[in-house]
C-alpha cells in the first residue's frame, strides 16, 4: 500500500515534468505492473531486505515525521546507500530530499531518460542535490528484484 502511494506520487510528479519524449526506460505503468506482482508478504520481505542489506549500520533520520517504513539519510550515509544499491542491482525510482523538516524536491529516473536500475541517473541526481550545499536528508523509492529477497 505504501509503495503504491509513493509510486502514485512519483507518477504525478513525472506528469508535471516538461520532457515528454518517448524513451526506452522503465515507465511507471511498467513499474506499477511489476509491483502489482508483489504480495504484502513480498513487500514486507523487500522492506526487511533493505533494512538488513542496504540500510544496515546507517542512521535513519526519520524521527516520526514520516511513515516508519521510509528511511531518511544524511548525505554521507545516502552515498553509502547508493553504493550498496548499485552493487545489488536495485532500482531507484525517485530521490526525495528534505531540508529542515520540509520537502525540498524530487528527481526521478524518467527525467534522466534512464532505467531505474541505471546508476548514472541516480548518481547525477544526487550530485545535483549536493550542489545546493544544504544539509539535506535523503529518501528514495526502491525496487528490489524478487530474487534478492526470496533466496
Amino acid at each position: 500500500m505504501k509503495k503504491s502511494l509513493l509510486l502514485t506520487l512519483i507518477a504525478f510528479l513525472i506528469l508535471c515534468c516538461n520532457d515528454k519524449k518517448k524513451t526506452e526506460s522503465l515507465t511507471f505503468e511498467q513499474a506499477e505492473l511489476e509491483l502489482a506482482d508483489y504480495s504484502e508478504e513480498d513487500q514486507e520481505k523487500e522492506y526487511e531486505f533493505l533494512k538488513a542489506n542496504i540500510f544496515n549500520g546507517l542512521k535513519n533520520l526519520n524521527d516520526g515525521f514520516d511513515s516508519e517504513s521510509i528511511y531518511y539519510f544524511s548525505e554521507s550515509d545516502f552515498e553509502i546507500v547508493l553504493n550498496r544499491i548499485e552493487k545489488n542491482g536495485i532500482a531507484i525510482y525517485g530521490i526525495e530530499p528534505w531540508f529542515n523538516g520540509h520537502y525540498y524536491g524530487v528527481k526521478v529516473a524518467e527525467e534522466y531518460n534512464s532505467l531505474a536500475t541505471n546508476p548514472n541517473w541516480y548518481r547525477k541526481a544526487f550530485s545535483e542535490f549536493k550542489k545546493s550545499e544544504k544539509e539535506l536528508m535523503y529518501a528514495a523509492t526502491y525496487g528490489v528484484p524478487k530474487e534478492l529477497f526470496t533466496e
